[in-house]
């Protein structure tokens, strides 16, 4: 059951804002919650579905029915393990002097809003990201290192790992997304075989671009998408010389398979993000309140959620290491 408040009032078109900029940032920068998708539970803990061999490799050979007798039964076979949302957010205060500067009370809250989502964001790529380094993924190296640009043979490394996840799952090239970090994906767009793999996507005389799309080179392979690791962080504490780091090493890259935003958890995929929706039910949900303490209105953006692998050892996702 959701927790009352009896001094935080929900902002819903506040939350609208967030959630347009979220998913606009998502697409352009942050690909956390298309790498961990998104499901919307009713319950703060609960167990989920994991994905292992037995979900897809053992066959049910007994299938015939005797006359007057009945078909036997099945009723799937998944591992099941414990999840619990945790309660996450951050707050801006909005001073009153500060206040002064924007045109009206709205416009310094969305302003306010825009800055907490980014942090919001940033926390939640981490997590995802650290999800799958834990993950216990057998690593491949590629054949040669993409930075090899005439010599590469990215098409068949990429096809090793789709043939080994069909081999797991039975998935489909088409179920599968290729996460890679922007290190990796500029070398993928200068490599020989990749650009003599789409050059017919352009017409006879036009130039193929330096940067390739990603969707271009995802339609080549045959895959579902690419998704580009963009984001970074400043490692350094303020006041130190700024160390910028990529929340998804260079290097290491992941084919998976992940369920759609919203579907059930017996869909398959690699990782999922639980949103327990009676306490927010949208990511992230935003509140604000007065405090008269600081002479300052509080904006709170917040999300009670837990991020988590549902697929087993090397079921759902195939790692890959560009070296």
């Amino acid at each position: 059951m959701r927790p009352e408040s009896t001094t935080a009032n929900p902002r819903p078109l506040l939350t609208d804002i967030a959630e347009e900029y979220f998913v606009e940032r998502a697409r352009a920068k942050f690909i956390g919650l298309r790498a961990a998708p998104l499901f919307e539970s009713a319950k703060r803990i609960a167990q989920y579905f994991v994905f292992n061999r037995e979900s897809f490799k053992k066959r049910t050979t007994s299938q015939k029915r005797a006359t007057g007798g009945a078909y036997n039964r099945i009723t799937g076979q998944f591992g099941l393990k414990n999840y619990s949302c945790e309660d996450a957010g951050l707050e801006y205060p909005i001073d009153d002097v500060l206040r002064e500067q924007y045109k009206d009370q709205f416009d310094a809250e969305a302003a306010a809003t825009d800055i907490l989502v980014t942090q919001v964001l940033m926390e939640h790529e981490a997590r995802v990201a650290a999800l799958y380094i834990a993950a216990s993924l057998s690593n491949t190296n590629v054949t040669t290192a993409w930075s090899t640009t005439s010599s590469a043979v990215p098409i068949q490394d990429i096809q090793t790992g789709l043939n080994t996840l069909n081999d797991a799952n039975g998935s489909m090239a088409s179920d599968v997304s290729l996460i890679i970090p922007r290190a990796d994906f500029q070398e993928l767009q200068r490599v020989a075989q990749i650009i003599n793999l789409v050059q017919y996507v352009w017409s006879a005389g036009t130039m193929i671009p330096v940067n390739i799309p990603a969707a271009t080179i995802a339609m080549a392979l045959g895959i579902k998408e690419i998704l580009v690791a963009e984001s970074s962080y400043d490692n350094k504490e303020e006041g130190v010389a700024e160390n910028d780091t990529q929340f998804w090493a260079a290097g290491v890259m992941y084919l998976a398979v992940l369920a759609p935003s919203g579907s059930s958890l017996r869909i398959p995929s690699q990782a999922r993000t639980i949103l327990w929706t009676d306490d927010s039910p949208q990511i992230p949900t935003i509140e604000s309140y007065r405090e008269e303490q600081t002479r300052s209105d509080i904006v709170r953006a917040r999300f009670h959620a837990v991020e988590v692998n549902t697929g087993d050892d090397d079921i759902m996702a195939y790692q890959l290491t560009n070296t």
